[in-house]
């Protein structure tokens, strides 16, 4: 088939983009004439406390354009490293996933693994508070990629065509509201990147608002996105507190709702005043 869905042939799908492929070559051939002198200068002198001076020298001969080359293969494959580095959370449970399922054929039949799938799936959607648990984390996965995206958009088109490292995304978790996300930022970049983007941030994360934040006081790169997604308080909210002090019934305490129930403050004797300070030295 020489078309897909349109009438322009279906051309090739780069896994990254060609200005930081280029990038990414000319750091891997400095990383190499970087590398290599130096290790073999570094070699041959501590070899040359164990081997004569020729062998020395010829160790650090080999020892220099190898370890220069394993480098500067590193620095060449570090955008595919990446791109791995995204997906890694969804790499490791598909083949958790399919180590067990393998697993559970090898030592008992193939209808056990088949049963365990539908009860897992029939878990998920029957029983409320699983179902609550296996959302909120596939919204943290779909969050983090939906981030990078979004950076990948205003960093690169504020950079007008420069290649611009994206910052890094490091782990993402459920909050009542939605998800929070803590990134790091590379250098070039700092919070006013982020902060002053916000409505993009959450129309491409789904959310009804997002807010950035930094996250430590000692590193201005690393700061916090905090995907808003619900309002927690819309729904009814119970206290415990009538039921610590006796009460039969819980109190609403959302929004809108009458106060608690149980507490009496006018039978609550007031405090008696402290003498003054003067008046005892008196």
């Amino acid at each position: 088939m020489g078309r897909l869905f349109g009438d322009k042939p279906a051309g090739q799908v780069a896994l990254v983009e060609a200005p930081m492929s280029r990038v990414f070559a000319r750091k891997a051939r400095v990383a190499f004439f970087a590398t290599a002198p130096v290790v073999g200068v570094v070699t041959s002198a501590l070899a040359s406390g164990v081997l004569a001076w020729p062998l020395a020298i010829a160790a650090g001969v080999v020892a220099g354009p190898v370890v220069g080359f394993t480098v500067a293969v590193l620095v060449r494959a570090w955008p595919v490293l990446r791109v791995l580095w995204w997906w890694s959370a969804e790499i490791m449970a598909g083949l958790l996933v399919l180590l067990g399922l393998s697993t559970l054929t090898r030592v008992t039949s193939p209808l056990v693994p088949a049963l365990v799938a539908v009860a897992a799936l029939g878990a998920i959607a029957a029983v409320p508070p699983v179902r609550r648990f296996v959302v909120a984390w596939w919204w943290c996965a779909v969050v983090r990629h939906r981030l990078r995206v979004c950076f990948a958009q205003f960093i690169r088109a504020a950079g007008k065509g420069t290649p611009v490292s994206l910052p890094l995304i490091l782990v993402a978790r459920p909050t009542p509201a939605g998800e929070r996300v803590w990134v790091w930022l590379r250098p070039g970049l700092d919070i006013t990147d982020l902060d002053g983007r916000t409505g993009k941030i959450a129309v491409t994360c789904m959310g009804s608002s997002a807010r950035v934040v930094g996250a430590s006081a000692r590193w201005a790169a690393l700061v916090r996105v905090d995907i808003t997604r619900r309002d927690p308080l819309a729904r009814l909210v119970l206290s415990p507190l009538p039921a610590l002090l006796g009460e039969t019934a819980p109190a609403p305490v959302s929004p809108g709702m009458p106060p608690l129930g149980g507490l009496d403050l006018d039978d609550v004797p007031e405090p008696a005043p402290e003498p003054d300070k003067r008046e005892r030295r008196r």
